[in-house]
C-alpha cells in the first residue's frame, strides 16, 4: 500500500520504487490525473493480473498484464490533464480499439510528445473535454466514474499499429516515470532559461 514521507520539507507519496511530490502540483506543469497520485491494491503498472476484480486475465478486451496505472479516486473526483495537452479522441470505451476502458475514455495529445488515455471516466461530464479542446496542466478535464479510479496510460502514439504486429504493450511506458521525467525536465529548462538570462544580464554591465 502507498504511504507518506516527509523528505526535505516535502510530502511525497511513495508509489511502487518512485517516490512522487504530493504537494499541489504548479498550474501547467506535469502532473498526476488525480492529486495526489494514489494507487491502489491492484492496477499497477505492467502487473499481472490476479484478482477478478482486475478484470478476466485473456478474457474478451482484458490483457493478462495491466498497460497502465490506476489512480484511485471515489466517484466524481476531478480528473486533470497531466501536462498541456489537447483531446484528440473521446470515446464510450467499450469497442475497438478502447474495450475495457469505459464508460468514458479520453486522449489527450500532450507537448511532450505522448499521448496520455484517461479511462473509466464519467460519461455524464463528458463535455467538460470535446475534441479539439486544449488544456494546460492541471485543467480538469472530467470526474472519476463509479469505477473509483482513472485509467492512466502514457503512450508513445495514439493507437497501436495492430495491422503490423504492434501491441498496447509496445507504445507505453510507466506513468510515473514519465511524471517524474516530465517534472524533471521542465524544472532543468527553466534553471537553464534564468542562468542564461542572469549571464547575459552580468555580460551587458560588465560592457557597460
Amino acid at each position: 500500500m502507498a504511504y507518506v514521507l516527509e523528505r526535505a520539507g516535502r510530502a511525497y507519496q511513495a508509489l511502487g520504487n518512485a517516490d512522487i511530490p504530493t504537494l499541489p502540483p504548479e498550474y501547467g506543469k506535469p502532473q498526476p490525473p488525480i492529486y495526489p497520485l494514489i494507487q491502489g491494491s491492484h492496477g499497477g503498472y505492467l502487473e499481472a493480473r490476479n484478482s477478478p476484480a482486475d478484470g478476466s486475465c485473456g478474457v474478451g478486451s482484458y490483457p493478462c498484464k495491466h498497460p497502465g496505472l490506476d489512480v484511485f479516486g471515489m466517484a466524481g473526483t476531478p480528473v486533470v490533464a497531466p501536462e498541456n495537452s489537447t483531446v484528440i479522441a473521446a470515446a464510450d470505451g467499450s469497442s475497438s480499439p478502447f474495450g475495457g476502458y469505459g464508460p468514458w475514455i479520453i486522449l489527450l495529445e500532450g507537448v511532450s510528445g505522448k499521448t496520455h488515455l484517461l479511462g473509466h471516466l464519467d460519461p455524464a461530464n463528458q463535455d467538460m473535454a470535446p475534441v479539439g479542446q486544449s488544456f494546460q496542466g492541471g485543467d480538469q478535464v472530467g470526474t472519476t466514474s463509479g469505477a473509483n479510479h482513472t485509467h492512466w496510460e502514457v503512450r508513445d502514439v495514439p493507437i497501436p499499429d495492430y495491422a503490423h504486429g504492434q501491441t498496447g504493450f509496445d507504445i507505453i511506458m510507466d506513468p510515473v516515470d514519465w511524471l517524474a521525467e516530465a517534472t524533471v525536465t521542465s524544472g532543468s529548462i527553466g534553471s537553464i532559461i534564468l542562468l542564461g538570462g542572469a549571464a547575459a544580464l552580468l555580460w551587458f554591465l560588465w560592457r557597460r
